[in-house]
């Protein structure tokens, strides 16, 4: 039984190699014929005649380079203590299960569950404002506020990706990030310590085999699995294009929640965020009640809800999160902020007033 569950993995990890992005074609191949040995039952002419499929493809699939990288996959796999979930076997997230472009294998270093009774991703632009940075760092500690045990999904990247990550970890959430390559790479290489922490107390999946080469389109292809892992995803900060959006695009085409933070009107950071509100494609989210309310879940504890999920003070947080790199001038605010100087300048008394931040000499703020 043994061997024949080694035999089935290798021919599975053949097929993820050739067949990962074709539509789901390895899931279609997989159904059909009911496991990966029953594909290499065949020859490489039959089963070309059989499926339609072009004979390169076919070739590529049977050829003895591909089944020398599959063995030494799972060889290495073994060594790295990485566990491989086959697609319908014990452990493979159902929810990733029930897409269409499902990959029939996927990689995980960690111990945290792919199928956690709630998940989140938070997805968002690499060049997140300080108001986005904050805004993500409020949404995650308040829903471990409220008692919310949820996964926290999102793919490590620069801005709003790592910053999910980090705060997940400080405030004891599993969380979860996608790679966009093997498990023997980190980028980029400034995560790679948070990475780590990842693998020991939550999960780092891909389903791409090690040695594959970094390329941009790696980055959109893994978001359909950021996406089939969650329940909803919310979209804190995007331009007008952008991944986070294709990661939303691709959660509504597998019938999942999307969610959207506002921003101004006229910050090029948000204006993804805000088509996705006008559009209708993504509910609006004030504070983490909202999320509550369009995912249906219900607070774990119990308690004054404005401790955890009054509405953000968008602005005045984003010009509190700019404070805590050290003191800034007036001037620096105004770059950060984009505020008309007199909305600056009274935001700012207000935040003295509040006791919040401090002003010092030569027109220079600080946070008390």
């Amino acid at each position: 039984m043994e061997g024949k569950m080694e035999e089935e993995i290798i021919y599975l990890t053949a097929l993820n190699m050739t067949f990962r992005y074709r539509g789901g074609m390895a899931k279609t191949l997989l159904e059909h014929f009911g496991s990966a040995v029953g594909i290499f039952g065949h020859t490489a002419q039959d089963l070309a005649k059989i499926t339609g499929l072009q004979q390169k493809i076919v070739s590529d699939l049977f050829s003895k380079q591909t089944m020398q990288a599959a063995q030494t996959e799972v060889e290495w796999t073994k060594k790295e203590g990485i566990k491989t979930y086959t697609l319908y076997g014990t452990g493979y997230p159902e929810r990733l299960a029930n897409c269409p472009d499902a990959p029939v294998l996927l990689y995980q270093r960690g111990p945290a569950t792919l199928s956690n009774k709630k998940s989140l991703a938070i997805v968002g632009t690499r060049d997140a404002t300080p108001y986005g940075i904050h805004t993500t760092e409020r949404i995650v500690k308040d829903l471990a506020l409220r008692g919310h045990c949820c996964s926290i999904i999102s793919g490590l990247a620069f801005g709003i990706d790592i910053t999910a990550h980090k705060v997940a970890l400080e405030v004891g959430l599993p969380t979860i990030a996608v790679f966009a390559f093997g498990l023997d790479h980190i980028q980029p290489a400034a995560h790679t310590s948070i990475a780590q922490k990842i693998g020991q107390k939550g999960a780092c999946v891909t389903d791409f085999p090690s040695k594959t080469i970094v390329n941009k389109s790696n980055f959109l292809k893994r978001n359909r699995i950021i996406a089939g892992l969650a329940d909803g995803v919310l979209v804190v900060e995007s331009k007008a294009t952008g991944g986070a959006l294709i990661t939303a695009d691709i959660a509504q085409s597998y019938d999942r929640e999307i969610m959207a933070v506002p921003g101004r009107w006229n910050d090029l950071c948000s204006k993804g965020c805000n088509n996705l509100i006008r559009e209708q494609r993504g509910g609006l989210v004030n504070s983490v009640e909202d999320i509550e309310k369009q995912l249906g879940w219900k607070p774990e504890v119990k308690g004054n809800p404005h401790e955890a999920s009054q509405p953000f003070d968008l602005i005045d947080s984003g010009l509190l999160q700019a404070l805590e790199r050290g003191p800034l001038s007036i001037d620096q605010l105004h770059r950060i902020s984009q505020l008309h100087l007199s909305e600056l300048s009274a935001r700012l008394m207000q935040l003295t007033l509040k006791e919040k931040i401090k002003r010092l000499q030569q027109h220079q703020y600080c946070l008390l």
